[in-house]
């Protein structure tokens, strides 16, 4: 089917004499890159080619070698006959005949037929896989064995007149539309054989050698009851070239009857579908062929022709517009465009109206009864909260009242020291006084020194009786320093009868924190008789460490003792209400140490120490600097500085 005239065999033989001339031109040097040659019949820029392409080369990528691609468009239906130009084969040889071509991949038949008839003899033994091929414009039977590809079978019309026949069962025409060009002409007659069988039942007709105008006046006046077929539209009676997507769009949307088409492009914009060719899915698969030309052993046959597979396509916008049900059509058929329908495309706008209106109805019903339960059930939390807050105060009073207790001792020794300096400082001033020659300056010192002493003790019983004493909290600036000194103060007594010593490193910048100075005093005397406690059991050094730290927001209390530490057994309960591991304990005092300091806003931990013993931490809020430090109302006289300057060592 491929020959060759007189000049142009010359012309080749001059070549092949040229190539033999210089042998090993050929050769592939190793490691070199895989090279592939695509020839395109038609404009590598257009759109349907675009999408082949970039396929056809992520494909390749498959490979172990970097590929090298390089593209030639003939352009053949512009250009006609430029394919028996000597010229053209002379610039093929110039460029091609020593670069080491690995495959030459032709799109199209007439580029086929150029890669064999002329290519060849510049390419020799070079494997040429085509694609985008079609019978009977391509000959399998004909071909040399260095070819291979995928092909149209001689049917193509056949699957898409089929789906046409099944959406449109009353059509009594068949239209076939065509171009002038060579392979308008092709396409025609290919679609003229599928209509061949339907002839004696059914009227045929073809526009073909018409102008792209007088083309569209036709279609316009076409009958309802017909069946367009979309063959080929590249050249028109005035030799004006087009490219097919480009203007099927306005034939179809021109057309008085449905138009069906070949390829997957000419879908979307006017035509109902058709057995369709998809060029993405093609560059896959010529892709995946040429990998096996590629990877097949020297000396192997290759590959047989593979067969280019179609799908059914149809666009639902034009189904509607042609009123077509899509129930007619073939199983497997892909729809595109779908747009639902106002039900579906609003069912959920319109279920949950629905739902809506019935839940405001049973809203509406029940809101007066529900608003009464809320105003009963406010009522029932409101007193709730006010029994749980007074049972809060209340257990907090009942630990400070049983703190008050373990501190007899303390206290005791506390108030024994300045009720003995009354004592002496009265006696001798009743002595003073009976002797004529007192020195009156020497008795009004005692007499200071009586009502010093009587502040002291005045100011032991205020600060136990704050303890005692059942307030509501107040909420000053309080200095946690000046907390820990007159806590530890208190606990001095405690601590020598234990054989326990109590140490502080206070923070030199004033630890300032909001909250009631009480409630914080009550905290540090249950961390630091726990530790006491605690520390009373170690045979070797016994201590409790106080420390205050202060940050940019926070201020952290540390009690530090030198006890055995915390079990994995005893962590988790530390804080539960009524656990306690001595044995006439409540259990109530880390809860209340907790219950306090969270109400300050701080969180309160408990762990033990790198050095031994355990560390309890309480971390608050640290109050703004420049709030002025307040004393609470009821908090009477502040500790001397006597007593708060003396080592807290016992």
């Amino acid at each position: 089917m491929f020959t060759l005239s007189i000049e142009r065999r010359f012309v080749l033989a001059a070549f092949a004499f040229s190539l033999c001339a210089a042998p090993g031109a050929m050769a592939q040097n190793p490691g070199r890159p895989v090279r592939v040659l695509l020839l395109y019949q038609q404009q590598a820029e257009a759109q349907p080619m675009r999408e082949f392409t970039q396929q056809l080369r992520a494909t390749l990528q498959g490979l172990d070698s970097p590929v090298e691609f390089y593209q030639e468009s003939l352009d053949l239906e512009r250009f006609e006959g430029r394919e028996l130009s000597p010229s053209l084969v002379q610039y093929f040889a110039g460029k091609y005949r020593a670069f080491g071509i690995d495959v030459v991949v032709p799109v199209g038949a007439r580029a086929l037929k150029f890669a064999i008839d002329d290519l060849s003899r510049v390419l020799p033994r070079v494997p040429i896989v085509f694609a985008l091929g079609s019978v009977p414009q391509v000959d399998a039977s004909a071909l040399p064995a260095n070819v291979t590809g995928r092909l149209s079978g001689p049917a193509r019309f056949t699957p898409t007149l089929a789906l046409a026949r099944s959406l449109q069962p009353d059509a009594k025409r068949i239209v076939i539309v065509g171009g002038t060009g060579p392979f308008d002409s092709a396409s025609v007659s290919a679609a003229l054989a599928a209509v061949a069988p339907l002839r004696d039942s059914i009227q045929v007709t073809v526009l073909q050698g018409l102008s792209l105008d007088g083309l569209l006046r036709e279609l316009h006046q076409l009958p309802r009851q017909s069946i367009v077929l979309f063959a080929n539209y590249r050249q028109d009676a005035l030799g004006q070239l087009f490219e097919p997507v480009d203007v099927v769009g306005t034939l179809a949307r021109a057309s008085s009857a449905p138009m069906y088409v070949q390829l997957s492009h000419y879908i979307g914009g006017g035509a109902v579908g058709g057995s369709v060719l998809r060029f993405d899915d093609e560059g896959a698969q010529t892709g995946r062929l040429i990998l096996r030309v590629l990877r097949r052993r020297p000396g192997a046959p290759m590959p047989p022709i593979e067969p280019i597979n179609k799908s059914f396509v149809a666009d639902s916008r034009e189904l509607r517009r042609w009123q077509i049900s899509e129930s007619r059509l073939p199983p497997g058929t892909v729809l595109l465009f779908q747009q639902p329908t106002l039900w579906v495309q609003y069912r959920a706008v319109v279920l949950l109206t629905v739902v809506v209106l019935a839940a405001q109805l049973l809203l509406i019903g029940n809101l007066l009864v529900e608003r009464r339960r809320r105003k009963r059930t406010e009522v029932v939390l409101e007193k709730q909260r006010l029994q749980a807050e007074e049972a809060r105060l209340q257990i907090a009073h009942m630990g400070r009242v049983a703190l008050v207790g373990e501190l007899a001792a303390t206290i005791s020794h506390e108030l024994r020291q300045p009720l003995a300096a009354i004592r002496i400082n009265a006696e001798a001033g009743a002595h003073l006084v009976a002797n004529p020659s007192t020195d009156l300056g020497e008795a009004s010192e005692i007499f200071q020194s009586i009502v010093a002493d009587d502040e002291r003790a005045v100011e032991v019983i205020e600060s136990i009786r704050r303890l005692v004493r059942k307030d509501e909290p107040i909420v000053t600036t309080v200095d946690l320093n000046q907390v820990c000194r007159d806590a530890v103060r208190l606990l001095q007594h405690d601590a020598a009868s234990r054989g326990t010593r109590i140490e502080m490193s206070l923070a030199s910048q004033a630890p300032l924190v909001t909250g009631d100075a009480v409630q914080l005093q009550q905290v540090v005397l249950n961390l630091v008789l726990n530790g006491l406690d605690a520390a009373a059991t170690s045979p070797t050094d016994r201590f409790v460490i106080v420390t205050t730290e202060t940050s940019a927001n926070h201020v952290e209390l540390q009690v530090h003792d030198s006890g055995p530490g915390l079990s994995e057994n005893l962590q988790p309960h530390l804080f539960e209400s009524f656990f306690s591991t001595k044995k006439a304990g409540l259990g109530l005092g880390l809860v209340i140490v907790r219950s306090i300091v969270e109400r300050h806003s701080g969180q309160v931990r408990a762990e033990n120490h790198e050095l031994g013993g355990a560390v309890f931490c309480a971390r608050l809020p640290r109050a703004a600097v420049d709030e002025p430090l307040k004393a609470p109302a009821n908090a009477g006289p502040t500790l001397r500085n006597s007593y708060a300057s003396q080592p807290a060592t016992a």
